[in-house]
């Protein structure tokens, strides 16, 4: 009879590399690993209505922190890291390929797996290369220059293909100096965050930081938010005050003036959120005004209205009130309030091409025949919620786009819808170092 051999234990085991075969039969390395999340996330991103930030908070977690940074990058700037690589892409690529050829696109495998070599020998990769017009889709590229000019065409490719900043906007309550200071002295963080130049309560880091898990989070000492979102709640309440910050086209932002003070407001104020989704902006405006007064926030999804009051109750804002309108009950409740705000912002629904930066997987999936459906439902939303605008009081239009048939062309068609409001003025705000937004005032006479 044989004698039994002795198992012996894989090479892994011995602390010694795995053989050639170990890595056939075995468990999959890191690179594999890498390869399998990719191609999921790829195929997922144009096989169904997922966003990029969805996608990647279903990834594995021991790839999560290689695949978010290179599918943000390549998602980002496609031709310009092409070329950087060396790949050599046909005119069909990537911007004229359908939805079902993206999701099985070869190319941007390829590219994936040379960026990640890149990545792992250098974790500042990303500011290898700069942005070309490439990078985006043409229609988006003939609109800029046909609306705004080349100039102003070549600074939205510059900004909106560059990686955005990590932004922050600090309680009111608690003073932004303290709260900057106290996180910057704990040396939990990596990196320092420094005073933003163009939002009175923002700061921000250079790059990504774990802020969420730092204890002063859990006790509502900041939130984060872009510093032009920060601006847009702060120019609903104060349009005459912060309508010199804007601009009349697309662009780097105007700078706070460092001895200049934001308003107070009274204790008695009525504000309306009317699209208030996960709040960002409605805890901006209840906490500018120091927790008094009244803030309304309505929205459609009961679910991120619940996330909203979790956030308040984090922040102890107890001047929030939540209030889910289903599709079709709009103007029942409307009706209920009609006159009675003293601020009301509509921050509608749009084409988000001021925030590709953060979204890039946003410009693959852009429908030219969705336009004329979003700014029918913004004129919608502006005519239905103005009517909550109490004599004296203002509305506030704002959306993350500057696209001029959802900016400019609204204030002009609403101005003649609505004789009973005059214009108080806004505009253009970032992108640079902000997102891109555009917000316009209008007063009840």
């Amino acid at each position: 009879m044989k004698k039994p051999q002795k198992k012996s234990r894989p090479a892994q085991a011995r602390g010694k590399r795995p053989s050639s075969s170990d890595r056939r039969v075995g468990r999959p390395g890191p690179a594999m690993n890498f390869r399998v999340a990719f191609d999921a996330l790829w195929r997922k991103l144009f096989t169904s209505p997922v966003h990029l930030d969805s996608a990647l908070s279903q990834a594995p977690p021991s790839v999560k922190s290689s695949l978010a940074p290179i599918s943000r990058l390549l998602l980002q700037r496609p031709s310009s890291l092409a070329h950087f690589l060396r790949f050599q892409l046909s005119e069909d690529e990537p911007w004229f390929l359908d939805a079902e050829t993206l999701a099985e696109w070869p190319t941007a495998r390829e590219m994936a797996k040379r960026l990640l070599q890149s990545f792992e020998r250098n974790k500042n990769f990303n500011d290898e290369g700069f942005p070309v017009e490439t990078d985006f889709p043409p229609n988006m590229i003939e609109e800029w220059k046909r609306e705004f000019g080349k100039k102003t065409c070549d600074d939205l490719v510059n900004v909106l293909g560059s990686p955005a900043p990590l932004a922050l906007r600090a309680s009111r309550q608690k003073g932004r100096d303290e709260v900057l200071s106290a996180l910057n002295d704990s040396k939990e963080l990596p990196i320092r965050g420094r005073i933003s130049k163009i939002a009175p309560y923002g700061f921000t880091f250079d790059e990504y930081a774990p802020v969420l898990s730092h204890p002063m989070f859990k006790t509502g000492a900041y939130e984060i938010q872009d510093e032009g979102s920060q601006m847009m709640a702060l120019f609903a309440l104060w349009p005459e005050e912060f309508a010199p910050m804007t601009r009349k086209v697309p662009g780097h932002c105007r700078e706070w003036p460092k001895e200049k003070e934001v308003p107070k407001a009274p204790g008695t104020w009525t504000v309306v959120d009317a699209c208030a989704g996960a709040g960002g902006k409605t805890l901006a405006l209840a906490d500018a005004m120091f927790g008094r007064g009244q803030v309304f926030a309505y929205d459609v999804s009961v679910k991120k209205l619940e996330s909203l009051r979790q956030r308040a109750t984090r922040a102890n804002l107890s001047n929030i009130k939540a209030v889910a309108l289903p599709e079709g009950t709009e103007e029942t409740v409307i009706k209920k309030f009609k006159e009675t705000a003293d601020r009301v912002l509509v921050d509608a629904p749009c084409s988000g091409w001021g925030v590709l930066r953060r979204n890039p997987d946003q410009k693959w999936r852009q429908d030219p025949d969705s336009y004329d459906r979003l700014e029918a439902l913004q004129a919608r939303l502006l005519d239905l919620y103005s009517s909550l605008v109490k004599s004296g009081g203002f509305l506030t239009y704002g959306v993350c786009t500057f696209r001029t048939a959802e900016t400019t062309n609204q204030v002009k068609t609403f101005l003649s819808r609505h004789p009973e409001f005059e214009s108080v003025g806004g505009g253009y705000f970032g992108p640079g170092p902000s997102d891109g937004f555009f917000f316009h005032a209008f007063r009840k006479k």
